[in-house]
């Protein structure tokens, strides 16, 4: 699995230009603390199906009753349930003690550099008997999800993270052609469960967007699956702390859902996010400030109509939208024609 590279250090400005929306950003580390705690429930390990744990470190398959594979955790000591951890309501890196700060690489700004890395945006990846009152657009079958990365896979395709597309911006690197970017929106359990032995078969990774509040919740990821996903290579990003439709948020709500979950996300991986994925795909100027200002987050998406990416519309990045419906045919054409291939 190709995985991201993550050369850190602690504390940093950006200077940006938000180009998509004619915004120039000046980025600073702010923000105070406040303490909150609470008594979520950790969410239930269901079996996954026809899939080898071998490339996922430190988990084990078990057998399930439907003659699948179950995973089980890696050894060792129960991580602290999120909800009981400080509330840090600010993005800087010593607010969170221990967690690896971000690091960007040499070079960057404004440029006329340009890349076209297909983002594909998945929510759920499991049997719809198990999707709840989840909408049908937004839940692709693991078979269907198997499917379409098998074709992708064949026609030479392979996977960078949403981090590493950011440092390949900054520093003018062009990726190898038929590079793409998968990411797994609201941190659903399934994201573990069902999508990351997959991921792992095919040899692909994944950016996870988190909504940071439901960590551990019944039906989420968990702290220890997000150790695990960390553990295999994939990227944790930010999704906010609520899932709450940015725009309409008073100022002084935003530093919360957007800098108090990104610090969540440090204490639970002990990794800062560097990306952000805005709920909804609804983003204004005001918005696309406030995610710039958090000095961890390198890079942000949106869902609109595929365009380049540029240093300078990084926090506006558009993603194309992969359902059940989305044949593999369907999909492999369409990246042929996005990316580089």
């Amino acid at each position: 699995m190709q995985r991201r590279n993550r050369n850190r250090q602690n504390g940093r400005h950006h200077n940006v230009v938000a180009g998509a929306l004619g915004i120039a950003v000046v980025v600073v580390a702010a923000g105070c603390a406040t303490v909150y705690s609470g008594n979520p429930m950790a969410s239930p390990m269901p079996s996954t199906p026809g899939v080898s744990m071998a490339t996922i470190p430190g988990a084990s398959a078990t057998g399930s009753p439907s003659g699948g594979l179950g995973i089980t955790a890696p050894p060792g000591s129960a991580p602290p349930l999120a909800a009981s951890l400080p509330l840090v309501d600010s993005c800087n890196p010593a607010s969170v003690p221990g967690a690896i700060a971000v690091a960007a690489p040499a070079g960057g700004g404004a440029s006329s550099f340009a890349l076209r890395v297909p983002i594909l945006e998945y929510h759920r990846i499991v049997p719809l008997a198990e999707a709840g009152n989840s909408l049908s657009r937004l839940v692709v079958p693991p078979a269907v999800f198997a499917a379409q990365l098998d074709v992708l896979q064949a026609a030479g395709w392979h996977t960078i993270t949403l981090a590493t597309l950011a440092n390949d911006l900054q520093a003018h690197v062009k990726p190898p052609e038929r590079t793409f970017v998968i990411t797994i929106d609201d941190g659903w359990d399934d994201g573990y469960t069902y999508a990351l032995p997959i991921l792992a078969q095919h040899g692909f990774g994944a950016t996870y967007f988190v909504i940071a509040g439901r960590i551990d919740r019944p039906g989420f990821l968990t702290s220890t699956h997000l150790q695990a996903i960390v553990a295999a290579g994939d990227e944790i990003g930010d999704h906010t702390m609520d899932h709450v439709h940015l725009p309409t948020q008073p100022a002084a709500k935003l530093p919360y859902e957007i800098d108090a979950a990104a610090a969540r996300i440090a204490q639970v991986t002990g990794h800062w996010p560097e990306s952000f994925a805005y709920p909804y795909g609804s983003v204004n100027s005001r918005v696309v400030v406030a995610v710039a200002a958090c000095q961890e987050l390198r890079i942000a998406v949106i869902e609109e109509p595929v365009a380049p990416e540029t240093w300078a519309n990084r926090f506006v990045v558009p993603r194309i939208h992969v359902g059940p419906d989305t044949t593999p045919a369907r999909l492999v054409a369409e990246l042929g024609l996005l990316g580089a291939g």
